[in-house]
């Protein structure tokens, strides 16, 4: 894996990491609320947080359908007036029970979590160890899953952490995700490639317009970083049509990092500078040679002949 492809994946997992760190932080004994509706859609907003220090220390907040929360009595939700509201987030890691007042569709109030022993049974009867009331809030907030872990056994994953299975749910990943991966014979090769790959939202689909595009043999850091920078099949096309066909994925992920397009390249060749080499496009792009520089040149009666002429002015301009 070259520099750039280890750097992307590593700030991508990173990114991940802190992610599902923050979901499955401290667990206050009381847990203030407010439920409103969301902004798209019919969904229903909840925001949870900790009050306890005497700060608004936001927790989580995520969409929900009315039916996902037990017991809400939508009427008195919505109704003007101050009308008691109660519901619970039921979840297999546990359950999140709330109780409070409404006014026109505005619900605040606190909550208290409990964690279900079942759920910590099941987790060590397969090999994962047993959350604590921290991690078992993380995971019933993110959702996790009997099934995902099943999931991940059946197709031969090492057995998740409490941190990766948070992280996997957290993702949505999965069983006819991972099922779709692997049937179209690409299974990445451990969990944090899986991870990367939800994160990213990795297809099949993409996986498979890619080989039709030529890259036929990518391993799964290259993938990642393929769909990180949105190289698609449609971007090598039109490379491939300006004339810079059979690019190297190196050389792809180069001119995508780098923003270089068709259109930069017609730009130059408009200005007298055809066939310029990959090379050559790299660095006239790292060095913000364009088109409009070149205009600027002549427009001052400097009129550079070869590449070389135009980044030696460029850098001497810039010094």
């Amino acid at each position: 894996m070259n520099r750039p492809l280890a750097f992307l994946a590593a700030l991508l997992f990173a990114a991940i990491a802190v992610s599902s760190a923050c979901i499955a932080r401290s667990t206050p004994d009381a847990i203030s609320f407010e439920l409103k509706p969301a902004l798209h859609g019919g969904e229903l907003q909840l925001a949870l947080w900790d009050r306890t220090d005497g700060h608004h220390n936001n927790m989580m907040g995520s969409s929900y359908g009315s039916k996902e929360l037990a017991g809400l009595d939508y009427r008195a939700f919505a109704a003007g007036g101050r009308n008691p509201v109660s519901f619970a987030l039921v979840r297999e890691a546990g359950r999140v029970d709330c109780i409070g007042s409404s006014t026109n569709s505005l619900a605040t109030g606190t909550c208290r979590f409990s964690a279900d022993p079942t759920f910590g049974d099941y987790l060590a009867a397969h090999g994962i160890p047993r959350p604590n009331r921290d991690e078992a809030f993380g995971l019933t907030m993110t959702q996790a899953s009997r099934a995902l872990v099943e999931a991940l056994a059946s197709n031969r994953y090492p057995r998740p952490t409490i941190d990766e299975l948070t992280a996997l749910s957290a993702l949505d990943v999965t069983g006819s995700y991972i099922a779709a991966l692997a049937s179209r014979g690409f299974r990445p090769k451990n969990l944090d490639e899986l991870t990367q790959f939800a994160a990213l939202h990795i297809t099949p689909d993409y996986i498979e317009g890619l080989k039709r595009a030529g890259f036929t043999r990518m391993d799964a850091d290259e993938i990642v970083q393929f769909k990180a920078l949105d190289i698609t099949p449609q971007f090598v096309s039109s490379l491939a049509a300006a004339g810079y066909p059979n690019l190297t994925p190196d050389e792809l992920t180069q001119f995508a990092a780098l923003k270089i397009t068709p259109g930069f390249i017609s730009g130059f060749a408009e200005a007298g500078f055809r066939n310029l080499d990959v090379d050559t496009l790299v660095q006239l792009k790292a060095l913000n040679v364009t088109p409009e520089f070149v205009r600027s040149l002549e427009a001052h009666g400097l009129h550079p002949r070869t590449a070389d002429q135009l980044v030696k002015l460029k850098i001497g301009l810039d010094d």
